[in-house]
């Protein structure tokens, strides 16, 4: 062993007293001098044996050799084993370079450490200071340390990538713990111009690798937090009101209360709600993230949340940037398999393409109902072990009091104040086709042609412009003139407008034919209002047996069980009170406490083969965006400078036509006379010049007279 340090600071006693106390006594020890000459003259001393070095005074724990040179001596190829430290390096379990610590607290980290850690002694691509088990093998094969170089950088980068270059391996020794005593300790990351030029592949000190294993072995190593780091995508959250956003909120508060997670929020800040960003601000533990704001240096988060499908590949390579570790929440896959709604074709495979990239990435993918995981399974997306199956709550945290929408009687297709005192269909939700808001229309018709009924319907949701149920609507409505009085049209509405339309309708119709949970039944029996929908996708499995009341399309029969509920209270009473059980169960904070537990088993899933090619993908599509900028960027210069040396050639060029040709200023006889002269060189060259030396001389004339000089040829 060679323990290379100054006493300067007086720990070096402290690291001889440490290392004797849990060293086999057999091991011979020197003490050097820090720089590269002094090790190599111990490393000479000590041949044919392996050396461990320490670069710097350490305290280290019982066992802490034997592990090291366990590691070190796993693979044949191996040429040095790193250990783990608790600060200031790049295998450091604690981001603060600065943390300190006493050798009880040392010995306290080192068993959490036993107890947790993968032993997975992750590749590295460089040794790790301080700590470092050096085979003498490699040094036979490389040659001893660069003594141009300081240590850092003989032993870290230049024996490294001489081992490197040489078919060798370096490892991390993630069962090792040790404790560097200058806790201050900084290094510049500048890599000298000498190494630079020898492995022109580095542009800077090594990262120490470039996969996954190793975020995973020091996840691990930490063992569990108190708090877990998570960063949440919240960008969706840009002042729309849809089932999405209400839900990205409420899980964000519901996190947030769990007291276990550190929350990071990326949000859009120029497009987010005012009040909303304000309750996010005053969530403990939770910290605001503008994405207008992040930058290659932006420190990636233990785990990455992003509660929606991944709409583009940005969405994912914002994902692997913010994240060690990723986790997808796919609410369904309807717009995977609708290609209605999209402008053409092309942007629904790029939209496909993103969805199977996300889902690829993540280590978790959190789907609301087992049949989307069904669904997920069935075309081969995911595979079972990573889905994990969350239902939404119902327990709303930041429902507003109800508010009746401004424009319930104006704005519509027609007036229906009268007949809405006595109870109204309520049909919420976006006019996506797949909503289905045209058979909504088709039951109220049977309504009054087959029982009389005598109420409206009231259309609540935002206008989508590509794939809309709209024109359908406008068709039937033109067709069936008798209900368009009968008709309003609302538009979007706010949480608290919902809450009043809920409060105050005789029941909601909700004919959805495909979701991917399908929340609206259950918030209608907890508002008292019984639900028309049909046993469809996920609320097949989900409702309670007999609740869904639509027969699948048929509106004449369907209409026959809206009448009931609609008209008898006993049917009324028995329908609300099935599905408000079922609700009462969907709380906001089991879906935490799920979703908290699955952040924990993403942060130390094994690495997959799929993960590392979406991160390999990412990085690459970043690099050639940067080469594509680049290019333009030239050819823009390129186009300029041709510019500009057309208008220069043009203004040449322009000055001589002026002269000669048919509309020249010269008289057409001096255009032959000098022409003629110009095919004899030897009267023409001596003429001109004398021309042009004249033409200089009444120039600088005319400067010195404060005249307008002529202008130049």
């Amino acid at each position: 062993m060679v323990i290379a340090a100054d006493d300067e600071q007086g720990d070096l006693r402290e690291c001889l007293e440490s290392v004797a106390a849990n060293t086999p006594a057999a091991v011979t020890m020197l003490t050097v001098s820090p720089t590269a000459a002094a090790v190599n003259r111990a490393l000479e001393r000590l041949a044919p044996a392996d050396v461990l070095i320490l670069s710097e005074p350490c305290r280290v724990t019982p066992g802490w050799l034997e592990r090291m040179r366990e590691a070190a001596r796993e693979d044949s190829n191996t040429a040095t084993a790193s250990a783990l430290a608790d600060a200031g390096t790049m295998l450091a379990l604690f981001a603060d370079s600065r943390r300190t610590g006493t050798a009880e607290e040392l010995a306290e980290r080192s068993q959490r450490l036993a107890e947790h850690t993968l032993g997975l002694h992750p590749r590295l691509s460089c040794a790790v200071s301080p700590c470092v088990y050096v085979r003498r093998e490699a040094l036979e094969l490389v040659g001893a340390l660069d003594e141009e170089l300081d240590l850092r950088w003989a032993l870290e980068v230049d024996f490294a990538q001489r081992c490197l270059l040489s078919g060798l391996a370096h490892l991390a020794a993630d069962d090792v713990l040790v404790q560097p005593l200058a806790p201050d300790r900084q290094s510049t990351e500048e890599l000298p111009a000498a190494l630079a030029a020898r492995y022109p592949y580095l542009s800077a000190a090594p990262a120490v690798a470039d996969s996954g294993v190793l975020a995973l072995a020091l996840e691990a190593a930490r063992g569990p937090r108190p708090r877990l780091w998570v960063t949440l995508d919240a960008r969706a959250l840009d002042g729309a009101v849809t089932g999405t956003q209400v839900h990205i909120l409420e899980l964000i508060l519901a996190l947030a209360q769990t007291g276990r997670l550190q929350l990071r929020l990326l949000v859009r800040s120029e497009r987010i709600d005012r009040a909303t960003l304000e309750l996010l601000h005053d969530l403990p533990a939770t910290e605001i993230l503008a994405f207008e704001d992040l930058d290659p240096n932006t420190a990636r988060s233990t785990v990455f949340h992003r509660p929606q499908q991944t709409f583009s590949p940005g969405d994912v390579a914002v994902a692997l940037a913010l994240g060690e570790r990723f986790v997808l929440s796919q609410l369904d896959l309807i717009a995977y398999r609708n290609p209605g709604y999209f402008p053409d074709a092309e942007a629904w495979q790029d939209y496909r393409r993103a969805s199977r990239h996300g889902m690829s990435a993540a280590e978790r993918v959190v789907v609301f109902s087992e049949h989307t995981r069904r669904e997920l399974l069935s075309d081969a997306l995911v595979e079972d072990a990573r889905i994990r199956v969350v239902a939404p709550g119902l327990d709303h945290q930041a429902s507003s009091a109800q508010r009746r929408p401004a424009n319930l009687h104006g704005g519509g297709e027609g007036g229906a104040k009268s007949s809405l005192a006595d109870g109204f269909l309520l049909c919420l939700g976006t006019d996506f086709r797949h909503k289905n808001r045209l058979f909504a229309l088709r039951l109220l018709a049977a309504l009054r042609a087959e029982h009389g009924w005598e109420g409206s319907l009231v259309l609540a949701g935002t206008h989508i412009p590509v794939g809309s149920s709209l024109e359908l609507e406008r068709g039937f409505l033109e067709e069936h003139s008798e209900l368009r009085g009968a008709v309003v049209s609302l538009g979007p509405v706010s949480e608290p407008e919902k809450a009043w339309l809920l409060a105050h309708a005789g029941a909601v119709v909700y004919p959805s034919a495909y979701e991917g949970f399908g929340l609206v039944p259950f918030e209608a029996a907890l508002s008292n209002v019984p639900c028309l929908f049909a046993p469809q996708s996920s609320l097949a499995d989900e409702a309670p047996a007999r609740t869904a009341t639509i027969v699948p399309w048929d509106a004449r029969a369907s209409a026959a069980a809206a009448h009931a509920l609609l008209t008898d209270p006993a049917e009324r009473s028995a329908h609300i009170q099935k599905l408000a059980l079922a609700a009462a169960k969907l709380s906001w904070a089991s879906a935490a406490d799920a979703i908290v537990e699955i952040y924990r088993q993403a942060a130390v899933a094994p690495v997959r083969d799929a993960a590392t090619l979406s991160r390999d993908a990412v990085r690459r599509e970043a690099r050639l965006s940067v080469e594509h900028e680049i290019e333009a960027a030239q050819l823009v210069r390129e186009r300029e400078h041709a510019q500009r040396m057309y208008e220069e050639l043009n203004a040449e060029v322009g000055f001589g036509l002026s002269l000669i040709g048919p509309h020249g200023t010269l008289p057409e006889g001096l255009q032959r006379a000098l022409l003629a002269l110009s095919a004899q060189p030897a009267l023409s060259r001596p003429l001109f010049a004398l021309l042009s030396r004249g033409f200089v001389a009444v120039r600088a004339a005319a400067r010195l007279l404060g005249r307008r000089p002529p202008p130049a040829s």
